[in-house]
C-alpha cells in the first residue's frame, strides 16, 4: 500500500492575467495556448473600443478583447497577447480568441477554500466571471471566456 501524502503540494492549475492597473482575472491552465509578444493587430473599423482589432493566428482571424477597456481604464497598448481556447458548451468545437495583457501570465495554484465575493466593478465581472477567489488579499475573478467572446456579438 502506498503512503498517503498528508500535505499535498498544490500544483499550478490557473493562470493569473494582468489586464492593467491591478485589474486581474484568472483562467485554467489548459485555456491559454500561446503568448504573443508585440503582436501585429489589424484594426476593425467601427468596432467598439474593447474589441477594435483582430489577430491572424494559424489561418484564423481571432477577436482581440481588451478587458482593461471594458473595466473603464486606459486601453492596452498591444505588447502581449494571450491566445485562448474555449467551448461555448461541453462537447462543442473549441473556439479561439485573444486577450490583451499588461504583463506575462503567472502560474498559480487555486483551491476551493479561496472562494470569495467578486471584486470592485462587480457589475462587469458578474457578466464575465464564473466565480472568484482570494489570492494574497485580493479578489480574483475566474473568466468565463465564452461570455467574454460572445459579448462581441451583442
Amino acid at each position: 500500500m502506498m503512503p498517503v501524502e498528508k500535505n499535498p503540494v498544490l500544483r499550478s492549475n490557473a493562470w493569473l492575467l494582468d489586464f492593467s492597473q491591478s485589474f486581474c482575472a484568472a483562467v485554467g491552465t489548459r485555456v491559454l495556448l500561446q503568448i504573443i509578444d508585440n503582436p501585429k493587430l489589424h484594426p476593425v473599423p467601427c468596432a467598439p473600443q474593447h474589441c477594435s482589432s483582430v489577430f491572424s493566428w494559424q489561418g484564423r482571424l481571432l477577436p482581440v478583447v481588451d478587458m482593461a477597456s471594458i473595466l473603464g481604464v486606459e486601453p492596452q497598448t498591444p505588447h502581449l497577447l494571450a491566445i485562448a481556447g474555449y467551448r461555448e458548451l461541453p462537447g462543442e468545437p473549441i473556439r479561439f480568441g485573444a486577450l490583451l495583457l499588461a504583463a506575462p501570465p503567472v502560474a498559480i495554484a487555486v483551491s476551493d477554500n479561496q472562494s470569495c465575493m467578486l471584486p470592485e466593478h462587480s457589475e462587469v465581472w458578474s457578466k464575465f466571471a464564473f466565480s472568484c477567489f482570494e489570492q494574497q488579499g485580493k479578489a480574483i475573478p475566474i473568466l468565463h471566456l465564452a461570455r467574454v467572446f460572445s459579448s462581441l456579438d451583442a
